[in-house]
């Protein structure tokens, strides 16, 4: 009866403490701030969730952090006025946060006035909660500071608590600038600065905290105690678990997890500083808000390194979704939190919203040098930051990484959201007054650091702004009927609509149907792109299934290549090969699929936010399927396939544990799972053909990349007939000979290919969706060997065509300089070019693929498939003059070597 009566007392307890539990959104993230529209879209669903705060904190806003001291405007305020009256209406606490710390003088009377006269101004608007930050500042005083405090936390406290009793001590929160235990000195238990905010700093205020590290994979029961202790208070938790703006090529949609609800107790409260775009933090917002109403008596033990749902993908091969049987309703489970998250979430892709302007192109980190943190013991190399399609970082030098790592700090463009969020606020003439000027903020320049640390403003969400017109193409248009003027940017996919059976007849692949029969949406189309865009330390499993996959199907292409060899009965292994290789390509098409059908959503502003995600990783994964689809036709020498068999990155020894253990803060992970099937193909060197430009606007338009087949014979030879003059019909000049140009450029390449033992020449086409071909690549690894096979193709086909002999001062057609040529041996490299850049490539495109990255995948695959054989250099060659061709070829990565009569040559490593 007592044990009873106590729990009755816990449990009355436990709900006077959520009454008072802070739960809620901070916008605390570097980069482009939220439009007040968006803002006002969040506390709509935060009334909906039960959650109680938002926390105005953009650190690139114009007035919150550079130009803290300036008041707001008459037409500032009234926008501020708004959304802090919406904030109320809504139930939600709208705490006002100003970041002073870069530049003030705790000692001098006039700052502390202009940042006491600044919340005034706003406390005057209706905000009866504020926050001050110092995060991410210079922790050195200045001299005259040194000669007033103790210490650089007296000072802080002495500013805080002054403005806290000015303001008539209001709801106030306070960031220090050690504000996890990597930051520390030197650590918790015994900081100085920390225990002197804990013990000097007003009890009433709320000390905010981000957890072990600056993005904590896991809070700990213990580490919350510990930190209560040293702060004389529980802390409210700044979680960054779903920010992205330290790498702008990861978006996270995994739901809120590694913190147990049993520390709900313990917690002032948390709120989650997620993405940057607004429109998919839908599933950080909406779980963490489950998170916060679930019981503390009966939850799931995710407390752990990694939570249940985590385990259970990196453990085994199920990919089912369903939670553990027997939780009950009111038990937290991060698995079945995201489909409840998922399934509210796809309702709001069908609310019809418009969007403004054109896509904006997530910003890839330019890589900066790093600093050793204060608590950082050991030298640190280039090789401890990995940048998406950079190589790996070396695992043994990572392994040993410090705990946290700092970059330098870079200066940020500000942005004025209240009023015009789309552009850049610019200081000039600040010796004559405040005057100000606005430029575009696609003029921001950007570089990677970490969040909460100086991190630059991404250019990820589309611009709102009602002077934009709106711009939309996001239905593909019937062929022949696109409009000249406007840039055809096609999303790449290699999934091959009907594949020969004659050409594959042991890859028993399934014709693809049509994936525009069923274009709706679905919440198994959300659970693969959120698999797809986990979380920092996790991957998704639908993610871990294809990055285990691919690399089965590499490190067992012997399989496929010894039954071509010997021309055997297939054993049941090679089968296993051929099914799992039919599996994969159903994966490719189900990232096709969600990717058509989210270009067809009614919410256009969300889909502008997720877009360039998707249609980057959509062309990865096509790009992989390719390189299987090369692989089933087993033409590598298995002596030259240890490059095929090679482990990369997630299979390299210790990568995959150090990237799940959390010992390393994410962004030593550049690129997330993007990035890591990238370096799953065996191209070294060719970080440049994985940085591409995402099209301005959604579009359905497809591309295939996939091997030569022999079906494909007269569309390639209409494509080298279309391409072979730039400026006039090809068709027109060679109506005569219409196979002539073909014949000359890759004749020579498909009559090798015909021959069973050809090992050393590559052919690839690109498809559109109407069947035809646009671009195709070709590559010989022995670039003499070709040129002698040209030779003898020419001699085998001169009968075909008439002679020509040229006359005297007689002006001659193209199409009877190709008959003159016809007649002539084709010239050979030079010895010198051949001995470092052996193998001889050919890449072709027509005007319409306006995309390079079509061209640039293409690229990859055939260096991919020539790097398998054992070559790691090749050459292509232009006509002087052929402007366009070499101006293609540099962008490819290919450098100038030498130049051999009218003919100059280019080379690249891969």
């Amino acid at each position: 009866m007592a044990d009873s009566n106590s729990n009755v007392v816990d449990n009355i307890n436990n709900l006077n403490e959520r009454k008072n539990f802070v739960c809620g959104v901070v916008e605390g993230f570097y980069g482009r701030p939220w439009t007040p529209e968006q803002r006002k879209d969040l506390f709509v669903k935060q009334q909906k969730w039960g959650m109680n705060c938002y926390l105005y904190a953009p650190k690139d806003d114009y007035k919150h952090r550079a130009n803290w001291r300036e008041l707001y405007t008459v037409e500032e305020a009234e926008h501020l006025t708004a959304l802090i009256t919406e904030a109320r209406l809504h139930g939600v606490v709208f705490y006002y946060a100003i970041s002073p710390g870069l530049d003030i003088t705790y000692s001098s009377q006039k700052e502390v006035s202009a940042l006491k006269r600044k919340l005034e101004q706003v406390a005057q608007l209706g905000c009866n909660a504020f926050a001050i930050l110092f995060d991410d500042i210079d922790p050195e005083m200045s001299g005259a500071d040194k000669e007033v405090f103790q210490s650089f936390a007296h000072a802080q406290v002495s500013v805080t608590n002054e403005v806290f009793t000015h303001l008539s001590q209001p709801r106030f929160m306070f960031c220090p600038t050690q504000y996890c235990s990597t930051r520390a000195v030197p650590n918790v238990h015994t900081s100085e600065y920390l225990n002197t905010i804990g013990q000097k700093l007003a009890p009433e205020i709320d000390i905010m905290w981000t957890g072990p590290k600056v993005i904590s994979k896991v809070l700990s029961v213990e580490h919350i105690r510990e930190v209560t202790e040293v702060m004389r208070r529980p802390p409210v938790i700044w979680d960054n678990l779903h920010a992205n703006d330290y790498d702008q090529a990861r978006l996270f949609l995994g739901p809120y997890c590694g913190r147990s609800p049993d520390l709900i107790p313990l917690l002032r409260g948390v709120v989650t500083n997620p993405n940057c775009e607004y429109g998919p933090n839908f599933i950080a917002i909406h779980t963490l808000a489950q998170w916060s109403r679930s019981s503390t008596l009966t939850s799931c033990d995710n407390n752990d390194a990694v939570s249940a749902d985590i385990r259970l993908e990196t453990e085994g091969d199920d990919v089912s979704d369903d939670c553990p049987t027997g939780l009950s309703p009111s038990t937290y489970h991060p698995r079945r939190a995201l489909r409840m998250a998922l399934q509210d979430w796809l309702v709001e892709f069908n609310r019809p919203v418009s969007a403004f302007g054109t896509i904006q192109q997530p910003q890839i980190p330019t890589p900066v040098p790093i600093l050793p943190s204060v608590n950082t013991c050991m030298s640190l190399t280039s090789t401890t930051l990995a940048t998406p399609g950079l190589p790996q970082p070396n695992i043994n030098i990572l392994a040993e990484a410090v705990q946290d790592t700092t970059f330098n700090p870079t200066m940020n463009p500000v942005m004025n959201s209240l009023v015009s969020e789309n552009k850049v606020v610019v200081e000039t003439a600040q010796e004559e007054g405040d005057t100000e000027s606005t430029v575009s903020q696609d003029a921001s320049s950007t570089s990677g650091v970490e969040p909460m640390d100086c991190n630059p403003s991404p250019a990820t969400s589309p611009p709102h702004s009602e002077d934009s017109m709106m711009v939309e193409n996001g239905e593909s248009c019937p062929k022949g009927e696109e409009n000249a003027d406007e840039p055809s940017t096609p999303v790449i996919d290699n999934a091959q609509e009907e594949p020969s059976t004659t050409s594959k007849s042991s890859l028993t692949l399934p014709l693809e149907s049509s994936l525009d029969n069923a274009d709706e949406l679905t919440v198994d189309d959300l659970q693969l792109l959120a698999d797809l865009f986990y979380l920092p330390y996790e991957h998704g499993r639908q993610g871990i299934s294809i990055m285990n996959e691919f690399n089965w199907l590499k490190i067992n292409s012997h399989l496929v290549i010894d039954k071509k060899k010997n021309d055997v009965e297939s054993k049941p292994e090679v089968q296993e090969w051929f099914d799992r290789a039919a599996k994969f390509d159903e994966v490719a098409k189900s990232v096709k699929r969600m990717a058509n059908r989210l270009n067809k959503v009614k919410n256009r502003s969300l889909l502008y936010d997720v877009y360039p995600y998707v249609w980057d990783m959509n062309g990865v994964v096509s790009l992989l399927n390719s390189y299987v689809e090369w692989l089933a036709l087993g033409q590598v020498s298995p002596l030259v396939s240890n490059y095929v068999h090679g482990n990369y990155t997630w299979f390299s020894k210790g990568w995959r544990e150090v990237f799940m253990s959390g010992d390393q803060e994410p962004w030593i992970f550049r690129g997330g799972l993007t990035a890591e099937l990238q370096r799953l193909i065996p191209v070294d060197a060719s970080n440049d053909l994985f940085v591409y430009k995402a099209p301005e606007v959604p579009t359905r338009q497809t591309y295939v990349i996939r091997p030569y087949i022999p079906d494909d014979q007269e569309k390639l030879y209409r494509l080298v007939l279309r391409t072979s003059d730039d400026r006039r019909d090809g068709t027109t000049l060679y109506a005569a000979h219409p196979e002539l140009p073909g014949d000359l450029t890759i004749g020579s390449y498909l009559e090798a290919l015909k021959e069973e033992d050809t090992k050393d020449v590559i052919v690839m086409v690109v498809e559109d969706e109407w069947g035809d071909l646009v671009a195709y690549g070709t590559i010989a690894c022995d670039a003499v060997k070709q040129s002698t096979r040209e030779a003898e193709y020419r001699e085998k086909i001169r009968e075909k065509y008439p002679k020509v002999t040229r006359e005297e001062g007689m002006m001659m057609t193209q199409s009877e300089e190709l008959l003159l040529q016809l007649s002539c041996e084709p010239q050979a490299p030079p010895k010198v070019l051949v001995a470092s850049q052996p193998a001889k490539i050919t890449l072709c495109c027509h005007l319409s693929v306006t995309d390079e990255s079509i061209s640039k995948r293409l690229l990859t695959c055939m260096l991919a498939s020539v790097r398998a054989r054992g070559i790691f250099g090749g050459h292509c060659s232009v006509s002087i003059g052929e402007k366009q061709m070499l101006e293609m070829y540099s962008r490819h990565g290919f450098l100038e070597i030498t130049t051999q009569s009218t003919t100059l040559y280019l080379g690249r490593s891969f």
